[in-house]
């Protein structure tokens, strides 16, 4: 029995990788732009930032979703432009499309692994991480993603109140006849 017990410990630490990273929890965003923060403060961000154009609000945005808003800025470098959308003012999403020139897919993939982990969804065209607070995502051709989960979530919910009640007003409106 004394050996057995050695014997196990040391089949254990051979069945750890030499060099075993841990991987750190899942950013809520890219550099200073992170989700939850507000408007006013994603703008000053953009102002100062290396890494988009932003010259101030525009003229004129049509969303069709109250409450919303959305800053769609030119990238420079290792972005081809960003889209940064809001809900009741606060960062809800972010979408990073990277210059192809400049990175590709692989080496995305690569970072994203090693830093994160093994993404939790994997297809040709999309790998994502994922926790409760927290979407990443990576797309072909070269686009990174941010969903706050939990609004994403009661988005999902009320979306689908809104259909049922939607649906409940049409089945009413057909009695009418």
């Amino acid at each position: 029995m004394k050996v057995v017990a050695p014997l196990f410990f040391f089949i254990l630490v051979l069945g750890v990788p030499m060099g075993a990273q841990t991987k750190v929890p899942l950013t809520s965003g890219f550099d200073t732009f992170q989700l939850g923060m507000p408007l006013e403060d994603l703008k000053k961000a953009l102002k100062s930032s290396t890494f988009f154009v932003y010259d101030g609000d525009p003229d004129v945005t049509l969303l069709s979703r109250p409450n919303t808003s959305l800053i769609d800025v030119t990238g420079i470098t290792f972005f081809s432009h960003g889209v940064f959308q809001f809900l009741d003012g606060t960062l809800y999403s972010i979408t990073l499309e990277i210059n192809p020139v400049q990175l590709d897919y692989f080496s995305m993939y690569t970072t994203l692994t090693k830093k994160y982990g093994d993404p939790i969804a994997l297809d040709p065209s999309t790998a994502r991480w994922e926790n409760s607070q927290v979407r990443l995502t990576l797309e072909r051709p070269l686009s990174v993603k941010y969903l706050d989960m939990p609004r994403f979530l009661a988005l999902q919910k009320s979306g689908t109140a809104q259909q049922a009640l939607q649906n409940l007003t049409r089945e009413h409106f057909l009695e009418n006849f």
